[in-house]
């Protein structure tokens, strides 16, 4: 096995192990903030993902504010469990997903989402995982919003800017800003429009 692909699997490790699905419950004005994005945009019959969910919260808000049709994907077993024990409303309710999106994305038809979204999750792609890009444009009907960190660089963070890469790909950038209201300081929220009509 390559050096790079090892990596891969370090990188997948390491999320496994360090889900720390209590902290993750704690900065509910990330979810506020998200939500006020997603409100703009989508009407509660929306169907939407969220890629790297963790324990939930930030499906929860949109849960609690009348939006059902959820679905998240997200590697930790301990997160998900987790979930469980928090939401159990909207756990029982929702499609959960437990598994890598390597794993996962290229099964998933195309257009089988209205809005896919992630918060502080593409930033930890893997160099050799960034085919994962496409495959996300590929399932979004409509929307592509984006929370991250595209600047900071370590072992697991990968500066990108999203807007070059996810206008290659049939999407146009309709709105981008700062996220200091959700006290996420270095963070740039973006959000894409398919230019081209989804069918059917």
């Amino acid at each position: 096995m390559s050096k790079k692909k090892k990596s891969v699997k370090k990188l997948h490790d390491y999320w496994v192990e360090n889900s720390s699905p209590e902290s993750y419950l704690v900065p509910q004005e990330r979810s506020k903030f998200l939500l006020e994005y997603v409100k703009k945009y989508m009407q509660p019959n929306a169907k939407i993902i969220e890629l790297g969910c963790n324990v939930g919260r930030n499906l929860h808000e949109l849960y609690q504010n009348d939006y059902k049709n959820l679905t998240g994907i997200e590697i930790s077993k301990q997160a998900v469990e987790k979930m469980g024990t928090t939401f159990p409303d909207m756990a029982n309710e929702i499609e959960v997903v437990h598994t890598p999106i390597e794993d996962w994305i290229k099964q998933v038809n195309t257009y089988q989402y209205d809005l896919v979204f992630t918060m502080a999750v593409l930033e930890h792609i893997h160099p050799d995982s960034e085919w994962v890009f496409e495959h996300i444009a590929r399932i979004s009907r409509e929307y592509i919003l984006t929370i991250e960190d595209e600047n900071s660089t370590n072992w697991r963070l990968f500066p990108r800017n999203y807007k070059e890469i996810f206008e290659k790909y049939d999407f146009e950038q309709i709105e981008e800003a700062d996220c200091k209201k959700a006290n996420l300081e270095k963070y740039r929220l973006r959000i894409f429009k398919r230019t081209i009509r989804a069918f059917p």
